[in-house]
């Protein structure tokens, strides 16, 4: 069952989880990007760093390589020269001779630089004294060249010494610049093997910090996850909740109701659907706010939850009412002592703040599965229960009766019709004359209603005239048989006045006296024909109002009189604080007007009451001669009866009115 909504369930920390949720997918997908990016500068900058140093090693590797070859052929070059020049004894190869060996020594010195330090200090160990002598041989054998003696230069390039320095010499240098090129191989193999073991690395690194990325954002998604189902739980509890009393709303009542139905049918029990409508809760909406209005719909949650069970589901069903469900697992009547407990409680005073308030309730009852086996049938049903709870006295409990139910389907269908046919123009006018007694000429008529029914045929008003004020339609009801008769006017005598009844419900409508000047207006009555017939009943619910409409209406030009006049309980009062132009003798005493004393005697004090006041006096039920002769001579104004003629349409009046000029017969009439 749904539970009252905690205090930090609101609607504006949902909105801060999922915002929360949304930075922390966030923060973790800045993170995973910016990890990738360094790893991936760093990858590119480790390749860049890669290739440029292998290019380096390679371009020295070929320097080196191109020395040693340079190293070589300069050395054949010099030993070409050498055997040239003595063979010849032509001073052009010594010069040759002259212009190679330069550039052996600075090749020499360039490879050197390539080897590594250690070779070449071993080089330029072996190579400094052997050098030195071979340079002092090359000089003398050149001197000697230059004198012309061949031969002796000859012996000295030939000789076992010189031959044996230069294989050292040679021997020497081809170590160097084998030394230089294993050297700069090495360094290539070494840049390579530095490259895989870095790309390794780096490879390495990305994975475990992919992985470390991963895990991260996996965690924070699984946290936004959690948020987020978290948001989602508290706004199915909110969507399901009334925020204002923590119970149940509509959505999560019949959810909870459909659970506990099923459970109930798998065990074979029962369950009762209590409708709660709260007593004089609008009086208190209306008097202290709806500020104090919320209060009591709290306090009434309260209440509710101290004389239930746990188990019982509460709800708010809308406004004032209430649904409460329980599974009758102590019997049949555990949902009546229910409601009984909740009637006695919600009885009792309520202190709101500075004031004390006084409510109450009325429950209708509904039970699964005897009376229905669906959610929305059982609050129907409940709440036609309630509906004949609140019908009679307050403060009441009542279960759920098919046949009772029927009659109010039937009334409730019969309401539509009445809707329906107001707006289609099915509710028609008649007219029963009121008559001046003495000279027998037609001073008004009233304004009667009849139902042209689509299947039911003509029905009276006693068939719907209480239905429409109960239900409201009574104002649409009588401005609607207004417009039809103010057309009907423009077809009769013009001093002939029209009366019409205003039930008590329309004078506490503050635009009656408005609207019948509007359609009055629109039809071009003048507001001096009309007469407003108003019930003692009307003065009863509201004096002050009653008087202010009074005053209203003659002031608009229409007269007022003062209807069924000696059946209430207030009268004389009425009369000495309002001013009518008219006062209705009620047909009770003209129909007992000849058996009994009692009811000449009243007629005549009224009738007395009324000329001292300057008040017309109109009897009502005057059926025969007599009834209009006693009326006459105790003084009574006016008549109205079926004496003078039934309630008619206005084409049957009409052809009344022509009759009664030939023949003042107006006892022919007949009800239509």
């Amino acid at each position: 069952m749904p539970y009252p909504v905690p205090p930090s369930v609101r609607l504006m920390p949902t909105v801060s989880i999922v915002e929360q949720t949304m930075r922390q997918a966030r923060r973790a997908v800045a993170i995973a990007l910016l990890g990738t990016a360094a790893m991936t500068v760093a990858m590119l900058a480790e390749r860049l760093w890669s290739a440029r140093a292998l290019e380096q090693a390679a371009q020295r590797y070929a320097t080196s390589f191109k020395l040693a070859a340079d190293v070589r052929l300069t050395e054949v070059e010099l030993r070409r020269a050498a055997q040239m020049a003595y063979i010849t004894g032509d001073k052009h190869w010594v010069e040759r001779y002259e212009e190679l060996l330069p550039g052996l020594t600075q090749t020499i010195e360039h490879a050197s630089l390539l080897a590594p330090q250690e070779v070449t200090d071993r080089y330029r160990a072996k190579t400094y004294a052997i050098g030195r002598e071979i340079d002092d041989m090359r000089a003398q054998a050149l001197a000697a060249l230059n004198a012309g003696s061949g031969a002796s230069a000859r012996a000295i390039f030939e000789s076992e010494r010189y031959l044996n320095r230069s294989r050292l010499l040679s021997d020497a240098t081809e170590e160097l610049t084998a030394a230089t090129l294993r050297s700069t191989e090495n360094e290539m193999r070494l840049l390579q093997s530095r490259s895989y073991g870095v790309a390794a690395g780096l490879l390495v690194l990305i994975l475990g910090s992919g992985t470390i990325f991963w895990r991260r954002l996996t965690r924070s998604l699984q946290k936004s996850r959690g948020s987020l189902l978290d948001a989602e739980e508290r706004i199915q509890r909110l969507a399901s909740s009334d925020l204002l009393t923590g119970l149940a709303n509509r959505a999560g009542l019949h959810d909870t109701m459909q659970t506990a139905m099923s459970r109930a049918r798998r065990h074979q029990g029962a369950l009762a659907v209590l409708m709660i409508d709260l007593d004089r809760f609008k009086p208190v909406n209306d008097r202290h706010g709806h500020m104090v209005g919320d209060l009591v719909l709290k306090e009434v949650a309260r209440r509710l939850s101290r004389c239930l069970r746990q188990s019982d589901l509460r709800a708010r069903y809308g406004g004032d009412e209430f649904v409460v469900v329980v599974e009758e697992t102590e019997g049949p009547d555990t949902g009546r002592a229910a409601a009984e407990r909740i009637v006695e409680r919600l009885n009792e005073p309520m202190q709101i703040d500075a004031l004390v308030v006084s409510i109450g309730a009325s429950v209708g009852i509904a039970r699964y599965p005897d009376d229905a086996e669906d959610d929305d049938e059982l609050l129907r049903k409940a709440d036609s229960a309630l509906y004949r709870a609140k019908a009679g006295d307050r403060g009441k409990v009542c279960l759920y009766n098919a046949a009772l139910d029927q009659r109010l389907a039937e009334r409730t269908a019969l309401e539509l019709a009445l809707r329906e046919g107001i707006a289609a123009g099915q509710l028609v006018p008649f007219y029963q004359p009121i008559v001046d007694l003495k000279t027998q000429q037609v001073r008004s008529l009233e304004l009667l209603c009849r139902w042209r029914h689509p299947t039911q045929g003509l029905l009276g008003p006693e068939k719907f005239i209480a239905l429409a004020e109960e239900s409201g339609l009574i104002g649409p009801l009588t401005m609607s048989l207004l417009r039809q008769a103010c057309v009907d006017l423009q077809g009769l005598p013009p001093q002939w006045r029209l009366s019409i009844n205003v039930a008590p419900h329309q004078i506490q409508d503050e635009s009656l006296v408005p609207e019948l000047l509007a359609i009055l207006g629109a039809h071009d009555v003048p507001p001096q024909r009309l007469d407003v017939e108003l019930t003692e009943t009307a003065l009863v619910n509201d004096t002050a109002r009653a008087r202010a409409v009074i005053l209203a209406l003659k002031a608009a030009g229409m007269t007022v009189t003062l209807d069924d006049f000696g059946t209430g309980y207030s009268s004389l009062s009425y009369l000495a604080e309002m001013t009518f132009d008219k006062i209705k003798i009620d047909r009770s005493f003209v129909r007992t007007l000849h058996e009994r004393s009692q009811s000449a005697k009243i007629v005549g004090a009224v009738v007395g009451l009324s000329r001292s006041l300057g008040v017309e006096t109109v009897a009502e039920g005057v059926e025969t001669e007599a009834d209009a002769k006693a009326l006459t001579r105790l003084g009574c104004t006016l008549g109205q009866g079926y004496l003078y003629g039934h309630p008619v349409p206005a084409a049957r009046l009409v052809e009344a009115l022509r009759l009664r000029a030939a023949a003042r017969a107006w006892e022919y009439w007949e009800p239509a």
